[in-house]
């Protein structure tokens, strides 16, 4: 997010995980990022710094709102992780190949699977971007042009979440609403 400003960057390890915790890195940073809510800055912001494709985004274009979502819906929104498909069969795949590999036929569990099946909700909310008027154009500022987002509900973070909810929504194992980060446009642009 807003281009991962070097000063503003946590520690990193020789492997390029964030070694600053984000209880201390966080309250020397949010001046930088009004709008960010907390959680929003540990599992987006902190957790991926300089690895989400979506560090472009500016942040203080957009708001940040906790939102009911239908799980039905969930195949409304456009994920990178299968291209933007509007069918998200990669996804799902890779959801239900998750769900077999870490609870059927695993000795050692993937928590976030174990959560979700167990709670049929995310431990924490995915980050859906709505572009659903086709503000985000390739090649126009902010975005780059190797960048082709569609006018749609674009999942900017939360990818392997969504994925295994698209699985566990199918075999029923999802609420009928979970909770999501809507990241909505607050500052019009001119085309």
């Amino acid at each position: 997010m807003d281009g991962y400003p070097a000063h503003l960057a946590p520690e990193f390890n020789e492997d390029g995980g964030v070694l600053t915790p984000f209880e201390e890195w966080w309250p020397k940073v949010r001046h930088a990022f009004p709008n960010v809510p907390e959680e929003v800055a540990r599992y987006w912001l902190h957790e991926h710094w300089r690895y989400s494709p979506y560090g472009w985004l500016p942040s203080a274009d957009y708001q940040f709102q906790i939102t009911r979502w239908p799980t039905k819906e969930l195949f409304n929104i456009r994920s990178g992780w299968c291209n933007f498909s509007t069918e998200s069969t990669e996804c799902y795949d890779h959801g239900k190949s998750l769900y077999h590999d870490y609870t059927v036929n695993s000795a050692w569990p993937y928590k976030t699977v174990s959560y979700m099946s167990e709670h049929g909700n995310f431990p924490t909310p995915i980050i859906i971007l709505d572009n659903c008027d086709g503000h985000l154009v390739s090649g126009v500022p902010p975005v780059p042009s190797n960048e082709q987002l569609p006018a749609a509900f674009v999942l900017v973070e939360g990818h392997r979440r969504f994925n295994l909810a698209l699985y566990l929504q199918s075999i029923g194992k999802m609420r009928d609403e979970v909770d999501v980060w809507l990241m909505t446009r607050v500052n019009s642009r001119s085309s």
